[in-house]
């Protein structure tokens, strides 16, 4: 216990990336400038993180009424979106760029839930990367992020730049049966643990997302709405400062639960402007991007909260990004169209929104600022721009695996 609560203190004022500050006044007008640039439907596409289809050649799914594609901001890969080998599964992330400079589209972040332990996409390609509750058990936080480095080089050289992980929720009676070994523990271990795993994986390229904030209960929320009874106090000392420790290391992103907490709100957590603007970007200080969990999960579908509801509710209360399950966002889009057609405040909530996918894709490398005739402009940068030939890509995954392999015998199969 000790050396968790030396870490703490040895990361806690270090951080590989700092977010980029959209306060200042030259990148606010370009990004203003480079919003203003795009098609609504292409602007408004930006807010949606959606699941994509095939692993060979991608292609869109739905077009606007104008016979357009519509393409996502951001892109989250499945199992089934990989490849047999390596090498078809960077052909197939080839293939995005290409379907977007052909239809002369921004292309979407490349997203993946990669926990380790059961919730792991990429096991048929990347090497083992244990459960939470397996890392913290038999890994000291340095090793931890040795693991955590070793995986983030491998979805990096496969094309990745953000992995909706680390879990930052501490374990109790109340959420067990839903987090299992998904959690890294107690509070010091969860604080030390997901610490570790944002600062390992973003100094290796790959953007973290911290989750589920505030916390689940074992209610899942695919099928229902978790609710958590706790008194303030509580809630203080289990889901504000434990976040605010973690943070501190700055992820890009934080992913909201569904879940509800009536002592607070009385609206699901990602649905929340308490939650969201009052307690995550005030009380908490966060500047990142916020991104819903599934619109779709029966937390919000079967609870009085359809996907067009959800998705209104979730900009009103801050969110950047709305994620779906579904391969289909368009219904959605028209419909928060429509309603910031109607809604001057909606409209600029929406703005707002649209305008820090651009920033997140500025800082994960997606596009770039240049200058030109004196004035800086962002345009779009090439994949090999951001993540080098694929040639090289292939070599240093493989490089990765082996020494991602090599890790695991060591410390999961033969021992310390």
């Amino acid at each position: 216990m000790k050396k968790v609560f030396c870490f703490i203190f040895c990361i806690l004022f270090y951080s590989p990336f700092a977010y980029i500050n959209s306060q200042e006044n030259d990148l606010d007008a370009c990004l203003e400038e480079y919003l203003d640039s795009l098609p609504p439907e292409q602007a408004i596409s930006q807010i949606f993180l959606v699941n994509i289809q095939g692993n060979e050649k991608y292609s869109a799914v739905e077009w606007n009424a104008d016979g357009k594609p519509l393409v996502p901001g951001g892109a989250l890969f499945f199992a089934y979106n990989l490849g047999e080998t390596i090498e078809d599964t960077v052909s197939f992330v080839s293939s995005i760029e290409k379907y977007c400079i052909d239809n002369s589209l921004l292309r979407p972040y490349l997203a993946v839930d990669q926990e380790g332990g059961l919730v792991n996409r990429l096991r048929s390609l990347s090497s083992t990367l244990p459960s939470a509750q397996k890392i913290s058990e038999m890994l000291t936080p340095a090793q931890a992020a040795k693991l955590y480095s070793i995986q983030a080089r491998q979805m990096r050289a496969i094309g990745f730049d953000m992995n909706l992980a680390p879990v930052a929720e501490s374990l109790s009676e109340e959420n067990k049966d839903f987090l299992d070994t998904r959690s890294y523990g107690d509070i010091p271990h969860s604080i030390v643990y997901a610490m570790a795993a944002v600062n390992a994986y973003q100094s290796n390229g790959i953007n973290a997302v911290l989750k589920h904030f505030p916390g689940n209960t074992s209610v899942d929320p695919h099928t229902g709405l978790p609710e958590i009874d706790y008194d303030e106090s509580r809630i203080e000392y289990e889901f504000l400062i434990p976040f605010y420790f973690i943070l501190s290391s700055k992820p890009s992103s934080v992913l909201m639960s569904h879940a509800r907490v009536p002592s607070v709100d009385s609206s699901p957590a990602c649905l929340s402007r308490v939650w969201v603007t009052d307690k995550l970007k005030t009380q908490l200080g966060f500047d990142g991007l916020v991104i819903s969990d599934d619109i779709f999960m029966g937390a919000l579908a079967d609870n009085g909260y359809p996907p067009e509801k959800a998705a209104i509710q979730a900009i009103e209360a801050g969110v950047h990004v709305i994620m779906l399950s579904e391969k289909l966002f368009g219904k959605v889009a028209e419909n928060l169209m429509d309603h910031a057609a109607k809604d001057k405040n909606f409209y600029m909530n929406l703005r707002n929104a649209e305008k820090k996918v651009l920033e997140y894709k500025l800082y994960a490398g997606i596009l770039k600022i240049i200058e030109k005739d004196g004035k800086k402009k962002i345009v779009p940068a090439t994949m090999e721009e951001q993540l080098g030939p694929v040639e090289k890509r292939i070599e240093q995954f493989k490089r990765a695996n082996k020494e991602g392999m090599d890790f695991y015998k060591k410390y999961f199969i033969q021992g310390n």
